[in-house]
């Protein structure tokens, strides 16, 4: 009979992970996240009236610094194309309809 051997390891989990961030490093990604997601609505709001007739409901990604943006019916489509043209940029996602919001509330 084969006998089981207990090894103990350590967890691995984000928690008491050494890597974790500070909170000025944390504080400066929110701030720069929001940044970028107002530039973004500002660049959306402008492209939306063109939009909205031909591409209701789709989805759109835009990079805040360029202006530049994808389009796509399906979610799944459109972040394979951002990570075909844009890999290294972050990008924010919105969907072309009155509000902007990718889902029902």
């Amino acid at each position: 009979m084969t006998k089981l051997i207990k090894t103990s390891r350590p967890q691995k989990n984000r928690i008491f992970s050494t890597n974790s961030l500070s909170a000025e490093e944390l504080e400066q990604r929110a701030i720069q996240r929001k940044k970028r997601g107002e530039n973004c609505f500002k660049i959306f709001e402008k492209i939306r009236p063109r939009l909205i007739e031909n591409y209701y409901n789709w989805f759109i990604a835009i990079e805040p610094e360029s202006g530049y943006y994808l389009l796509d019916n399906d979610l799944k489509d459109l972040m394979k194309r951002i990570t075909i043209y844009c890999p290294t940029s972050q990008l924010v996602i919105y969907r072309i309809n009155e509000t902007g919001a990718c889902e029902k509330i």
